[in-house]
């Protein structure tokens, strides 16, 4: 028995643009097993140095709906690794809901890595709220799946708290890859750094929207976000917002985002060296993806990623 899924605002940006640009959210409908598989699991950091591995296996034509509230207790760590996989042609479709409490002085990274089979559709939601002196760091890899629906927020409340996210994907096939990353600053002296890099190619789509938001009496805040994309394909769709919202005199922001396709050049020296122009590509898609992997502290995850890609 299926049941008929309409979600019609996701990924919504915090200051609408054009309509005709199609940015200002997604909207999806879709088929999907009326079963439920659920799961929600909470995480209570006390000590430093603590690392929770959290692997995740979904099954072919199965829908899943998963929960994880992480809290870092005052001047706790906390590593939470997650990864998604299923079998390569799997389908199915994965609600994801992380939200992350990082008390004063305390700090949780947040690890996501999606391996998903090619028929598979998540929507991946991911809340942070940081106490004074607090950060939260996200390393999000995204990989796999037909569609993903993936949305970073934080909330930075106390004095000199920080957030920071490092996001790399590969977007090929006819994959939908449409992200949202909003960081609203509250407190004095609050720190935000975002760099979201990856490849798009074949006829496949990316959307992604960054906002930086300073509220007033954030004063003497700080924000950087940056994109690095890699176009391979002539049919390869690229659309992105970067931006910064200010309600603050006494802060300083920047935002940028790059995007190029791999150069004759480079092609020219690595032909000249016996590799081939399909090798020089996967070659430049592994380096962009191993490069946000090896902040992953978990050998075996980075091992099944470095696997995936090859």
């Amino acid at each position: 028995m299926t049941e008929t899924l309409k979600f019609t605002e996701i990924n919504k940006i915090p200051c609408l643009t054009w309509n005709w640009l199609k940015m200002n959210h997604a909207s999806l409908e879709l088929d999907a097993d009326s079963q439920i598989i659920s799961e929600k699991k909470e995480i209570n950091a006390v000590k430093k140095g603590e690392i929770i591995h959290i692997p995740l296996t979904f099954e072919d034509g199965k829908r899943y709906e998963h929960e994880h509230i992480i809290t870092a207790e005052e001047g706790a760590e906390v590593t939470v690794i997650l990864d998604y996989t299923s079998l390569p042609k799997a389908a199915g479709f994965s609600s994801i809901k992380t939200q992350l409490i990082a008390k004063p002085y305390s700090k949780i990274h947040l690890v996501k890595v999606q391996l998903l089979g090619e028929n598979f559709i998540q929507i991946d939601d991911t809340t942070g709220v940081c106490d004074e002196s607090a950060k939260i760091e996200v390393t999000q890899i995204e990989l796999g799946a037909s569609k993903v629906y993936a949305q970073v927020k934080n909330e930075l409340n106390g004095y000199s708290s920080k957030f920071k996210s490092d996001t790399a994907y590969i977007c090929k096939s006819t994959q939908l890859l449409d992200m949202n990353y909003l960081v609203n600053h509250y407190g004095p002296k609050t720190d935000t750094k975002m760099l979201v890099k990856g490849v798009v190619d074949d006829n496949a789509l990316k959307v992604y929207r960054g906002t930086i938001d300073f509220k007033n009496g954030c004063t003497d805040a700080t924000g950087d976000e940056q994109e690095e994309t890699l176009l391979m394909s002539k049919n390869a769709v690229n659309k992105s917002i970067p931006m910064i919202l200010c309600d603050e005199e006494n802060v300083s922001g920047t935002h940028g985002a790059t995007l190029g396709r791999l150069g004759s050049d480079e092609l020219f020296y690595m032909q000249s060296r016996g590799i081939s122009e399909e090798e020089a590509k996967k070659m430049m898609m592994k380096a962009k993806i191993l490069s946000v992997a090896s902040l992953i502290p978990n050998e075996d995850v980075r091992s099944k990623i470095e696997a995936f890609l090859n």
